[in-house]
C-alpha cells in the first residue's frame, strides 16, 4: 500500500471511531488540500507525509476519497468550493459473507442514491464470484437488466457471454456489475433509458469501491466509454483514448473496452479483433492460459494455394 493508502485507512479508522476534527499543522494542511484537489482532477498524488506536530484543525467529511474540507481561517479557492462531499458508503460487517450480505440490505434502500431523485427504484445487484480474479463493470442498467434484477441482459448480455466463453469463462466465474446500481429514470420511461449523469456516477462511485476492495481482482475491465469515466474520474475523454493503455483503480490494473453492445452494430473484422485483444491482455494480467485458438480469434484467415 503506498503513502495515501496508509494515511486515507488511518483516517477512515478514525471516522469509524467517531472523531470528528483532526489538528494538523500548516505542511500537512497543504497536503491534504493537494490530495483533495488531486482526486477530483484525477490527477497524481504527492508522496511526502503529513508531519506529527499538531497547530491547524482539519475536518473530516465521511468520503471514501481523501477529499477533506481544511480550515484554512481564510476564504477558499473557487475550486475548493467546489468539490462535491461524496457519500461513505461501508456498510460494516465482521468478515466479506457480513458485509456482502449487508451491502445487499443496505444499497436498494441507501440515502444518497435515493435521494438524488433521478434514479428508479430497482436496485439491479452485481453477480458473479465474489473472490474473482477479473471484474466487468458497465455503467448503468438498463429495461432487461431491471427486469430480471440482474446485470447485462438481453442482447448486449448475451454478447457479454459469448466474450466470456471465448475467454473459457462464464458468469459464475467472474464478477460483473454496474457502477451505478440504479437504472437512471425519464418522465413516462418504458423500454427506453439514458446514460447516469456525472453526480449519478460520482455517488456510485464509492459502492464499486467497496466492492472492489472485498472482491480483490486482478483486474478490472470498464465496458465503455461512460464506466470508464466513472470509474476513473479522468474527464470526457474520448474511449479511444482510454483504450490506449492500461489504468489504475486504487491500485488494480484496468483496461477499457467497447460496451458488449458494440457487438451489436458491427461486423468489422478489425474492430472485433482489437476488442478481442483487449480481452487478451486481460487474460494475461489474470495469468489466465491463452491457447492458440484464442490468439488465432478474428484474424484473417491465411489464402490457401491451389
Amino acid at each position: 500500500m503506498n503513502l495515501r493508502g496508509i494515511v486515507l485507512d488511518y483516517l477512515h479508522t478514525l471516522q469509524m471511531q467517531g472523531v470528528q476534527r483532526l489538528a494538523v499543522d500548516d505542511e500537512a494542511r497543504g497536503i491534504l488540500r493537494e490530495w483533495m484537489l488531486a482526486a477530483r482532477r484525477g490527477g497524481a498524488r504527492p508522496v511526502s507525509a503529513p508531519p506529527v506536530e499538531t497547530q491547524m484543525v482539519a475536518e473530516l467529511q465521511p468520503e471514501p476519497a481523501l477529499r477533506l474540507n481544511v480550515n484554512l481561517d481564510e476564504p477558499a479557492p473557487a475550486e475548493q468550493e467546489q468539490v462535491e462531499e461524496i457519500p461513505f458508503f461501508r456498510p460494516g460487517g465482521a468478515n466479506a459473507a457480513e458485509a456482502w450480505a449487508n451491502m445487499r440490505r443496505l444499497l436498494p434502500t441507501w440515502g444518497p442514491l435515493r435521494q438524488l431523485g433521478t434514479l428508479r427504484e430497482k436496485a439491479v445487484l452485481p453477480q458473479g464470484n465474489t473472490t474473482a480474479d477479473i471484474v466487468f463493470v458497465g455503467d448503468a442498467p438498463g429495461y432487461n437488466d431491471e427486469k430480471a434484477g440482474l446485470p447485462f441482459q438481453g442482447d448486449a448480455g448475451g454478447k457479454l457471454d459469448g466474450m466470456l466463453k471465448a475467454m473459457g469463462l462464464t458468469r459464475e466465474q467472474v464478477y460483473i456489475t454496474h457502477l451505478v446500481k440504479f437504472r437512471p429514470a425519464q418522465p413516462r420511461q418504458t423500454l427506453n433509458t439514458r446514460p447516469p449523469s456525472d453526480k449519478e456516477l460520482l455517488f456510485s462511485r464509492p459502492v464499486v469501491d467497496f466492492e472492489m476492495r472485498l472482491v480483490q481482482p486482478r483486474v478490472i475491465v470498464a465496458l465503455g466509454v461512460i464506466a470508464a469515466r466513472g470509474l476513473l474520474q479522468q474527464g470526457n475523454l474520448p474511449l479511444a483514448a482510454y483504450q490506449e493503455r492500461t489504468w489504475d483503480f486504487n491500485g488494480i490494473p484496468v483496461v477499457v473496452t467497447h460496451h458488449p453492445s458494440y457487438l451489436l452494430r458491427t461486423s468489422d473484422l478489425g474492430e472485433r479483433r482489437r476488442l478481442w485483444e483487449e480481452m487478451l491482455h486481460v487474460m494475461q494480467i489474470a495469468g489466465l492460459p491463452i491457447n492458440e485458438k484464442q490468439r488465432g480469434y478474428f484474424l484473417p484467415k491465411p489464402i490457401q494455394d491451389s
